[in-house]
């Protein structure tokens, strides 16, 4: 596993689902069984916007070769997908309710991208120079 790879399938998953908050916001929606009035409709627009641009950073970030840059990119995305972990997870709780349906693949997508950032930025053996 290496950095290039990760940032690769986590820039492919971020701006597919960019395109979809953006273009059908409410098909994606109503896959994850949420309410698709016309606020949410708007915030999910903003969130396919941010995820678009995450997407495309994270394709860019692919060709760095300087291992410092590397490992702070990796500790963003290992911040930022234990974050949407959390938050995956406290929608679909019982108490929220927020997201009825699918959640479980947000919830399992994260925590697999949360794993392979934080192996590679906590456990990953270094190159000797």
């Amino acid at each position: 596993m290496s950095y290039r790879i990760l940032f690769v399938i986590n820039s492919i998953i971020a701006f597919l689902l960019g395109l979809g908050f953006l273009f059908v916001p409410s098909r994606v929606l109503d896959q994850l069984g949420t309410e698709a009035r016309v606020p949410e409709l708007q915030l999910a627009r903003f969130f396919g916007s941010a995820m678009i641009t995450i997407g495309l950073l994270l394709w860019l970030a692919k060709d760095v070769t300087d291992a410092n840059v590397q490992k702070r990119l990796g500790v963003a995305m290992v911040v930022g997908s234990v974050l949407v972990l959390i938050v995956t997870v406290i929608g679909v709780s019982p108490m929220s309710g927020v997201i009825r349906a699918n959640g479980w693949v947000a919830m399992l997508v994260y925590a697999l991208l949360a794993l392979g950032y934080g192996y590679l930025v906590f456990l990953k053996p270094r190159m000797k120079e």
